[in-house]
């Protein structure tokens, strides 16, 4: 891990069961319109993270952790090529939705996976994930991956890429998501940071694993065989 580039730590290999034959097909049933629309109610709720503003209070680092994920996808203003005082150029395009998405399925499938859920258990939801996160010291981690020299070997953005050349219907829910955070935030002001809207797209790389959002009817929940995806590698 280089010094330059700050990764989410804490990730395993787990997400790659999504590239087993049919396993797409969950990732698209986790993802149904009701499901965004119920995703983004509690993103923006005072229940839920009131727009992004409570992870960035209860989690600090790690929220500039997911902002950091996108620092390498602004290309210089080549408007103002050669004065250092000039504001990157603004993130255009899906690359950052795209990013934060990979990076909350490959988080979210090895909270998944560390937390050991059986078949019976009772599914975790994004509240129980929010406070996982809030806890974990995310500076020591960082310098932990640092000091050992390890780090993810596949960057998020691949990692959406990849499963979106396997499925490119995935890039329906992603993209409507997309559209909701331009819509609610101001586009041109996206010039040293991504909005906190924005991290809605993580949390929809996180439900896509199979954790489950607040406030979903019974019905609308994943069932056992919808959350326990082939383990078959």
């Amino acid at each position: 891990m280089s010094e330059k580039r700050y990764c989410v730590p804490l990730l395993d290999e787990s997400w790659k069961r999504y590239f087993a034959p049919d396993d797409s097909s969950y990732l698209l049933e986790r993802m149904g319109q009701g499901r965004i629309r119920q995703l983004w109610r509690w993103f923006e709720s005072e229940e839920g993270l009131s727009g992004g503003v409570a992870l960035a209070q209860n989690a600090p680092v790690f929220d500039l952790l997911l902002d950091r994920q996108c620092e390498e996808l602004r290309a210089a203003d080549p408007e103002s090529e050669g004065d250092p005082l000039s504001p990157p150029a603004l993130l255009s395009g899906p690359d950052w939705a795209h990013t934060l998405f990979g990076t909350g399925l490959m988080f979210g499938s090895r909270w998944r996976n560390h937390y050991g859920q059986g078949p019976f258990e009772r599914a975790q939801d994004l509240d129980e994930w929010v406070r996982y996160i809030s806890q974990v010291d995310w500076v020591a981690e960082v310098k932990k991956e640092r000091d050992a020299g390890s780090g993810p070997d596949y960057q998020p953005l691949a990692v959406t890429a990849a499963l979106l050349r396997r499925e490119p219907l995935l890039a329906l829910p992603i993209d409507a998501l997309r559209k909701l955070v331009a819509g609610e935030t101001s586009w041109v002001q996206w010039c040293h940071e991504i909005p906190a809207e924005a991290r809605v797209l993580f949390f929809l790389g996180g439900a896509a694993s199979g954790i489950e959002i607040p406030g979903l009817e019974e019905g609308e929940r994943s069932t056992p065989q919808q959350a326990e995806v082939s383990s078959d590698q």
